[in-house]
């Protein structure tokens, strides 16, 4: 038989999950993508600064080799011939022009034909650049020579023009290019670590706006879920913008909802069943008793029969109060219900020597007439029943707000937590109630998107039904 203690075991439910302890941001997913993504992105960034340094460091000559090539091609071509077809001057770039002809120790070339002869020379000299021994081999295009200045390099470069073989010949001071090297690598340096962390900075803003796009429908998703409650079991997930590898994780738990709501729902079609079934055969037992010409016999019998007919009746408004399509919202005035209510229950408190106070002042809300009756019903009537003979329950309404309070011992503080649980009774109830009432009050509230709260107030219980949020959650 499934448990009637449905609305104790959804507090549970919520309470437990809210005492788990919230996720370390290591355990985010987004913070593990961004934490591996800058990760990459750093080791990329270093590894290409790292191959930057070791090539300044370690492949100066290669710098070296290409920048004496690339000076040889454009003495080859500025050169211009003579009639005979030999190299007469050179028109350089004037930057280059320059040089040559300020740093004759550091920047020199020289054009020399087949032989080794020089025709042309930026120094003006006459023999062409050779090691130490002074021998021209033409077959030698790279070597290093002795000057002034220090250590120089020279490289031989071969070519013809009209048929005719020619070579010229560049020399850089080894000093030259260490200054050269210096400026171009900190240059670099200093280039290639302010392009990364541009980088860095840049491809870190693009993944977190990424990511925060990405992850957008699991946050609605999350906010969704967590407006899931017992009684609104057929809210489903959206699939819409969710990414295809989270989509069966959504489809799983839409079907473990529907599962669910189906389950919750036969639940509640057996209670109010059950409740329909009990009611008519305690109606008849309870004829036969009074037919009786010995009547006062059965007294207990028929206490008895009132008893589990008050309960068979809570049952079925609890059953009631269960289902969405049994409310019917509507403008109406709350301080009118609660009058019928008070009138309604002016004979039990009269009964019991306590007095029924109303104030109320206009109070349109929308609701369902009959379950907004019920509910200030049963909060008057459980207020009667805990009220001392010769007091006084007050009831007042006001616009966004019903409070009930009588003027009796109060509520045990180990009883708060347990008033609105289903069966629960109190330890001093002098009623013949079932316990169900403040559970119908509170499902009905829940209804309405209402909030139903309890409190002593010394003397005595008030219990508040905040309506200011107004409207219904269920519709």
């Amino acid at each position: 038989m499934p448990s009637p203690d449905l609305a104790s075991a959804n507090i549970g439910y919520h309470s437990t999950c809210s005492s788990r302890p919230k996720p370390k941001l290591t355990s985010s997913m987004s913070f593990r993508l961004l934490a591996t993504t800058g990760i990459a992105l750093a080791i990329i960034s270093g590894s290409i600064m790292l191959a930057i340094t070791l090539l300044l460091r370690w492949g100066p000559e290669i710098l070296i080799d290409r920048e004496l090539s690339s000076s040889a091609a454009h003495v080859i071509k500025g050169i211009r011939y003579n009639v005979g077809g030999l190299p007469a001057d050179v028109n350089l770039d004037y930057r280059l022009q320059a040089a040559y002809e300020a740093l004759h120790d550091d920047a020199v070339y020289r054009l020399l034909d087949q032989d080794g002869r020089v025709l042309l020379a930026s120094d003006q000299a006459t023999l062409p650049l050779s090691p130490d021994d002074g021998k021209f081999d033409p077959a030698r295009q790279r070597f290093s020579v002795t000057r002034t200045s220090g250590v120089a390099q020279v490289k031989t470069q071969a070519f013809t023009h009209d048929g005719q073989q020619f070579y010229v010949q560049i020399m850089r001071s080894e000093r030259m290019y260490r200054i050269m090297l210096d400026l171009k690598g900190e240059k670099v340096q200093t280039i290639t670590s302010a392009t990364a962390l541009l980088a860095m900075l840049l491809f870190s803003a693009v993944v977190v706006a990424m990511l925060h796009r990405l992850l957008k429908p699991l946050r609605r998703a999350a906010a969704a879920a967590s407006a899931i409650e017992l009684n609104n079991l057929s809210t489903r997930l959206s699939l819409d913008g969710v990414p295809c590898e989270l989509t069966p994780l959504f489809e799983a738990f839409n079907l473990a909802l529907e599962r669910l709501d189906q389950g919750y729902r036969v639940q509640r079609d057996f209670l109010a069943s059950a409740a329909h079934e009990l009611k008519t055969p305690l109606t008849l037992i309870r004829a036969q008793v009074e037919l009786d010409e010995d009547l006062n016999k059965h007294g207990a019998l028929l206490t008895d029969l009132d008893h589990m007919a008050r309960q068979v009746s809570q049952l079925l408004h609890l059953a009631e109060a269960s289902e969405p399509q049994n409310y019917t919202m509507q403008e109406l005035d709350a301080a009118m219900v609660a009058s019928e209510a008070a009138v309604y229950l002016q004979r039990l408190a009269q009964s019991r020597s306590v007095s029924l106070t109303l104030a109320t002042l206009p109070a349109v809300v929308k609701a369902d007439n009959s379950a907004l009756f019920v509910l200030l019903r049963n909060l008057i009537e459980n207020a009667i029943h805990h009220a001392p003979a010769q007091s006084r329950v007050d009831v007042v309404v006001n616009a966004g707000s019903i409070s009930v309070r009588d003027h009796g011992n109060g509520i045990a503080p180990e009883s708060m937590p347990l008033l609105f649980k289903r069966f629960w009774r109190g330890a001093h109830r002098r009623d013949i109630g079932a316990g169900l009432g403040l559970s119908i009050c509170e499902e009905i509230a829940r209804a309405h998107g209402w909030h139903l709260t309890a409190a002593n107030a010394n003397p005595g219980a008030l219990f508040v039904l905040n309506m200011a949020s107004g409207g219904s959650q269920r519709r």
